[in-house]
């Protein structure tokens, strides 16, 4: 299958654990370089991100991460053991990888950082960008980051008004089957 680009109109930015808690982050069309997916085979996803700069405001809020609620045609797949999303333990988050963050963007300084999807109920797709320690993305409050990185997880069928959209479902007997 090919890439398929996401507009910036289909990723809800946001904090992971804001202080203060109305803090907001916003990025501008021309700072989305690069977000496209791509399905493998019928359960599986690759998102490709490049985000150039991620405003703060206020500038030196304090947050464990950036998180992109995507709206896109498949779902994410909840699993109950794992539990709430939190940022103690890596609660709450299913597949993760890692990404790069520029602390400065346009400048030298460059991170290491972690994507994961967060492990929602609703089944949403959330994906939350953080720094490999966890502590705050905004360390350097300078109320403005970039990031970008790659990750392939396991999705699942959307459903509208009761039929299955997008990917597949699971069946009995462990197979799987287009819908």
């Amino acid at each position: 299958m090919a890439w398929v680009d996401l507009p910036i109109k289909s990723i809800k930015f946001g904090f992971f654990e804001p202080n203060p808690t109305t803090a907001t982050v916003s990025v501008a069309q021309s700072d989305l370089r690069l977000f496209r997916y791509k399905m493998i085979g019928t359960d599986t996803v690759v998102v490709d991100f490049r985000i150039g700069k991620a405003f703060f405001n206020p500038s030196n809020v304090v947050a464990s991460g950036i998180t992109m609620e995507l709206t896109v045609p498949f779902a994410s797949v909840y699993v109950p053991a794992i539990g709430t999303p939190s940022s103690f333990n890596d609660g709450g988050q299913t597949y993760s990888n890692d990404c790069i963050l520029a602390l400065d963007p346009g400048g030298v300084a460059h991170a290491p950082g972690c994507v994961a999807v967060l492990n929602e109920s609703t089944r949403k797709v959330v994906l939350l960008v953080r720094n490999v320690a966890g502590d705050n993305i905004n360390g350097g409050h300078l109320g403005v980051i970039g990031f970008f990185g790659q990750i392939t997880f396991e999705i699942a069928a959307k459903r509208k008004g009761g039929i299955r959209i997008g990917a597949t479902t699971s069946r009995r007997g462990g197979g799987r089957r287009a819908r």
